[in-house]
């Protein structure tokens, strides 16, 4: 199954945040000032979908999982 992308006007804290059971991931607009951001924050939470499909969520805890993301997404600028 895909994942569903569902934008947000309102809304919480948080820029964007997936829902496993679902294969859904909520993008909350206003905390983004730019469509790069929007586009890098849903890119994000592909992510976390991706790690969900290949079964890679059972060997890290959450703040593994969201430092190895940020790596990758900031990899480029890195390097």
């Amino acid at each position: 199954m895909g994942l569903t992308v569902d934008l947000k006007c309102r809304g919480d804290e948080n820029r964007g945040i997936y829902f496993e059971e679902t294969k859904r991931c909520l993008i909350y607009l206003p905390m983004h000032e730019t469509l790069e951001e929007i586009y890098k924050t849903i890119a994000h939470e592909a992510i976390h979908h991706c790690f969900t499909i290949l079964d890679e969520t059972d060997n890290m805890d959450e703040e593994m999982e969201e430092s190895l993301i940020f790596n990758m997404q900031w990899a480029d600028v890195a390097i």
